[in-house]
């Protein structure tokens, strides 16, 4: 063997042991605990940002090729609206409705309406997408899990009506790349898995510009456009008209 292949040799074996010994110490004894990886991550998305200074988000998002945006308004901790083609949908942390319903396909109007309470969960999961739960709930680091050869930090935060996520967090930037879903809490439900493929920069805010996800006829990707922090939403947008039952 000439002097050549001897130094491939050793250079490729340097390598394998140095990589090996990476992954072997970042799944076995990781130096960094729950609170440093959910300060990085918040650092990694908002910049100088301080958790209690973010109030509110605004995001657009075009969902399964529409072309006419879902106007998403998220008032920390658990208030929700969403402006859709059908009308306007408001969680107010404890009930979801429709406060405005468009005419049917027949011009008939219809009124606002409750929505059944076995589906106010879910609203706390699109929360959830858009603003990560750790930030706002009790969470448990569940270690380093490795998915298609690369590994992640997972974060798993129970919501308060019993939906669960799991967040897979870079270890090389803190940003969440994918999550796993239980939108109504059983233990038996598959879970639903969404990929964040790349983030945007607005002005230093770092905001993913979508997510791909397993739908009817395959995979597909949800755009997120003109986020917006901290508009200072009046809270009657999040109200539900008390004589709704």
């Amino acid at each position: 063997m000439n002097i050549k292949h001897i130094m491939k040799s050793l250079i490729i074996t340097v390598i394998t042991i140095t990589v090996s010994l990476c992954l072997f110490g970042l799944n076995k004894n990781p130096a960094i605990s729950k609170e440093e990886i959910i300060k990085k991550s918040l650092q990694a998305m908002f910049g100088n940002l301080k958790n209690e200074e973010l109030k509110s988000i605004y995001v657009e998002g075009f969902f399964h090729g529409s072309e006419i945006p879902n106007r998403m308004t998220v008032m920390r901790p658990h208030k929700f609206r969403n402006d859709v083609r059908g009308g306007i949908l408001v969680f107010d942390g404890e009930k979801a409705a429709w406060v405005k319903r468009n005419p049917d396909e027949n011009g008939n109007p219809r009124p606002p309406e409750l929505i059944e309470s076995e589906y106010w969960r879910h609203f706390e999961v699109d929360i959830a997408l858009i603003f990560p739960a750790f930030f706002d709930y009790d969470s448990e680091y569940r270690g380093i899990k490795k998915i298609d050869g690369h590994p992640y930090y997972e974060i798993y935060v129970k919501l308060p009506m019993g939906s669960y996520l799991s967040y897979f967090i870079d270890p090389k930037d803190f940003l969440v790349k994918r999550r796993l879903v239980s939108w109504d809490g059983k233990p038996d439900d598959d879970l639903w898995e969404n990929i964040i493929d790349k983030y945007l920069d607005y002005e230093g805010i770092k905001f993913p510009d979508g997510y791909s996800f397993k739908g009817r006829e395959g995979m597909e990707k949800g755009i997120y456009k003109n986020l917006k922090i901290n508009l200072n939403p009046d809270k009657k947008l999040f109200l539900i008209p008390k004589d709704l039952k």
